[in-house]
């Protein structure tokens, strides 16, 4: 984005829409805006406002403070509560990064939805049956989870939250395009196997949560660049218009928000000036055309976002990374990073007992605090060991489990990773490749 407003016009703004629908779009304010996801039961016909105000009640009355990013699971002495909703979450407080929130010093911002249960919608081409794109109405249950599984070293989930809100800010208050210029594209870029493609449909759907009491549903529609490309290659440009008119279609419901994820756009957005020396140059010029012309277009409308991903950055062309607004790097996780991911999946295995007992793991601060002091057997020093080791390598952990220990799951994680490392040595050296071994914990694109 070209600009960005003053504090003094945050401020402002802020003040003008403290009695709007839709959420506080900047953090500008004194008191932090805590954000509480509240999840119904498929078949509650409470309507929301009801349950908003039950919600907001029933915190303030029985709590004194809340902890970011947890589950609430004591309402169910509360009738109403107990009947109609399925899950509670405390999410993040805006900017604050405390991860404890005093309740006399917030404001609650309370998001009440319901999941779809419907399954993806696929779209074909129809003369050749090529798939085409993916669909799903939002939030949906398929995507649930997603983004509070999602953990990067940078604040990366909070800067693209607060992109989307101040877009919003800016279609509200009539900002003049023409002086500040927002295109609503998000481009994720960085090696594979780093979360891209996840991270943009766990936004889409948190998306759809935050935003539900201005849009009453969301939409996620997924191109398939490499099937358009390879069986459309010569008609390329004109089915990239015939995909966006379906698109136009869905914003032209006006009730709904509507996320474009174009994953690995290098596909659709080559180099022109490469495609110039290929075999078909002017199909090649004909699609980056079509995608810009179609981009501009869809710049206008309110209820867009367009979510692209790229493993390739230098292979996209220029004009379309001067229209991404946010340029995000997604990089291989850190050893801090990959220690949160792999406690989430240890709590996830105890929450079903296939790891046998329920035993704390530390944050991972509390880790690099004590790791010299206290035993190696201790399982949250053992396991930041391991993460330690996953830095350096593919660490794909697929073995199927019946009930262990949590001790004998660590022994055969480290055994893997150290497999996964020997095994990946070897292979860069029969085959005489270099570079830097990278890391898979788990597939998420």
């Amino acid at each position: 984005m070209e600009a960005e407003p003053s504090r003094s016009e945050i401020t402002e703004i802020n003040s003008t829409l403290s009695d709007a629908t839709s959420p506080p779009l900047v953090t500008g304010r004194a008191r932090s805006i805590l954000h509480i996801e509240c999840c119904l039961k498929t078949l509650s016909t409470v309507r929301y406002e009801v349950i908003r105000e039950q919600v907001e009640k029933f915190l303030r009355e029985f709590k004194t403070s809340l902890l970011c990013h947890s589950e609430i699971s004591d309402f169910q002495d509360v009738a109403l509560l107990k009947e109609n909703v399925e899950y509670m979450i405390v999410a993040e407080a805006g900017c604050d990064t405390s991860e404890i929130q005093i309740l006399e010093n917030v404001d609650l911002n309370i998001h009440v939805y319901q999941l779809n249960e419907d399954d993806v919608v696929e779209e074909y081409q129809e003369e050749e049956n090529v798939l085409t794109a993916n669909y799903w109405d939002l939030p949906a249950r398929a995507l649930d989870g997603l983004w509070d599984n999602l953990i990067f070293d940078e604040n990366i989930k909070i800067r693209l939250l607060d992109y989307v809100y101040t877009t919003i800010l800016f279609a509200d208050r009539n900002v003049n395009s023409n002086i500040i210029s927002w295109n609503r594209i998000i481009l994720l870029h960085g090696p594979p196997g780093t979360g891209k493609t996840t991270l943009c449909r766990a936004f889409a759907q948190k998306l759809s949560i935050r935003l539900a009491e201005r849009y009453s549903h969301g939409k996620l529609f997924e191109i398939n660049s490499h099937s358009l490309f390879s069986k459309w290659f010569s008609e390329s440009g004109k089915l990239v218009q015939k995909l966006f008119q379906q698109i136009y279609d869905l914003i032209d419901d006006d009730d709904a928000f509507v996320c474009i994820l174009i994953d690995e756009v290098e596909s659709l957005a080559a180099t022109r000036k490469t495609a110039l020396s290929g075999a078909e140059p002017l199909d090649a010029v004909r699609v980056v055309n079509a995608l810009l012309t179609q981009i501009d277009k869809l710049k206008q409308e309110k209820n867009v976002l367009i979510l692209t991903t790229s493993n390739i950055t230098e292979a996209i062309d220029i004009a379309f990374i001067d229209r991404a607004d946010i340029k995000q790097y997604i990089g291989l996780p850190s050893q801090q990073a990959i220690y949160g991911i792999l406690s989430s999946c240890i709590r996830e295995l105890m929450r079903v007992k296939i790891i046998v007992e329920e035993e704390f793991l530390l944050d991972w601060r509390a880790v690099e605090l004590y790791q010299h002091t206290n035993s190696i057997d201790d399982p949250s020093i053992r396991l930041y060991a391991i993460c330690g080791k996953c830095q350096a390598t593919y660490a794909q952990f697929l073995k199927s489990w019946a009930t262990t220990t949590l001790k004998d799951f660590l022994k055969a994680l480290e055994h893997a990773v150290d497999n996964e490392i020997i095994g990946r040595k070897l292979t860069l050296e029969n085959q005489g490749e270099g570079g830097t071994c990278k890391m898979l914990i788990n597939e998420r694109n």
